[in-house]
C-alpha cells in the first residue's frame, strides 16, 4: 500500500554503537568534581560561621490597643544586632513597631514588648535581625 509507513531501522550492533571516548570522560570528571567541591565549600564556610536566629515565643492580644509579644534572639557573642519587633492587622499591614539591640557580649537574648497599636492586631512578631 502506498500509505505505509517505513519499516523501523534496525538498532546497531553493539561494535557499531559509539564509545564516549576519553574527551567525554574528562568532561564529566571535571563537572563532577566541581559540584563536590562547591558543596564541600558550602558546607565549611556555614558550619564556621553561626548566624542570627530570632524566635517569637508567644505574642498576646491584649485590647483593641496594644500586643505583647515575647521573644528570643540567638547570636555569636562578638556582635551587635538589631531586630524589629511589629504588630500586624488581618492584611499584614504593620500597626506599630519598635527596633530591640542585643549589645556584644550577649550571646542570646530573650524579652517581651508591648506594643502600643491605632486598631486591633491579629498577630506580633521579631523578624529582620541584622548585624551592626
Amino acid at each position: 500500500m502506498a500509505l505505509d509507513a517505513p519499516p523501523d531501522p534496525a538498532p546497531p550492533s553493539a561494535g557499531e554503537r559509539q564509545k564516549l571516548g576519553l574527551l567525554g570522560w574528562i568532561v564529566i570528571g571535571t563537572v563532577s568534581a566541581l559540584a563536590a567541591g562547591g558543596f564541600a565549600v558550602v558546607y565549611v564556610f556555614s558550619a564556621q560561621r553561626p548566624g542570627i536566629a530570632s524566635q517569637t515565643t508567644t505574642y498576646n492580644v491584649v485590647d483593641d490597643a496594644s500586643v505583647t509579644v515575647s521573644y528570643a534572639v540567638a547570636k555569636p557573642k562578638d556582635a551587635e544586632v538589631r531586630c524589629t519587633v511589629d504588630a500586624y492587622d488581618h492584611d499584614f499591614n504593620i500597626l506599630s513597631k519598635v527596633e530591640i539591640t542585643v549589645p556584644r557580649g550577649t550571646a542570646r537574648l530573650t524579652g517581651a514588648k508591648t506594643l502600643a497599636t491605632p486598631r486591633r492586631a491579629v498577630g506580633a512578631r521579631v523578624h529582620d535581625c541584622h548585624r551592626l
